[in-house]
């Protein structure tokens, strides 16, 4: 079942259980935090540079998440770091902004039985969001970001040239193999639901 679908007067709901919405509330936070590393150093600098978004650091990030995240532009170093020092601030910004959308979309709702009007309760565990119609391509990216941060703690992709498939065949092998007990297992299968998402979402915006 899709798990996204369009509803009558064109906009867009998923039926989400509070543990789903939990999950998701606590990858935006964790997200939002690592993104928000380094606002102090980016305020302190020279006030003309942060009025227009520009920053005096076009070093790679030390975390593995924002390296992710935020990949050189080029493979001439130098071009590089200009190139990180005139956007990096920006593309932070805006996905912060995507993560902040997901996460008060869902923390705005309340316990199940208390949502009323346009998010009508399914169940005492789930309930129907709808999602703005302006925020779709937000609630897209982000999602795109919560599952990028996954692949590196899980270690997906490490070592691929830009612009190689991952093999999803692979991914789900090793899934499989698993034991109930790994911890790690839990993290493969929220990694795997939020593609699912991301795949459901972009079917509802982009209909063949």
């Amino acid at each position: 079942m899709a798990p996204f679908k369009r509803e009558e007067n064109g906009e867009i709901s998923i039926e989400i259980s509070t543990q789903e919405s939990h999950v998701l509330i606590s990858l935006t936070e964790q997200l939002l935090e690592l993104l928000s590393q380094g606002d102090s150093h980016f305020e302190a600098q020279d006030p003309l540079l942060h009025l227009v978004g520009i920053s005096d650091s076009d070093a790679l990030p030390d975390d593995p998440v924002l390296r992710r995240l935020f990949p050189d532009a080029y493979e001439d170093l130098a071009s590089s770091s200009e190139f990180r020092r005139y956007t990096e601030y920006g593309l932070r910004e805006k996905k912060k902004a995507h993560a902040r959308i997901i996460y008060e979309a869902l923390t705005s709702q309340g316990e199940p039985e208390e949502i009323t009007a346009g998010n009508t309760p399914i169940d005492k565990g789930s309930f129907k969001l709808i999602i703005n119609s302006a925020e779709l391509l937000d609630w897209l990216s982000g999602l795109n970001d919560l599952r990028l941060a996954l692949a590196v703690r899980l270690g997906i992709g490490e070592g691929r040239k830009e612009g190689m498939n991952i093999d999803t065949k692979a991914i789900h092998d090793k899934y499989e193999l698993m034991l109930e007990s790994d911890p790690m297992k839990a993290v493969y299968a929220v990694y795997s639901w939020i593609g699912w998402l991301q795949q459901g979402l972009l079917e509802e915006i982009s209909p063949e």
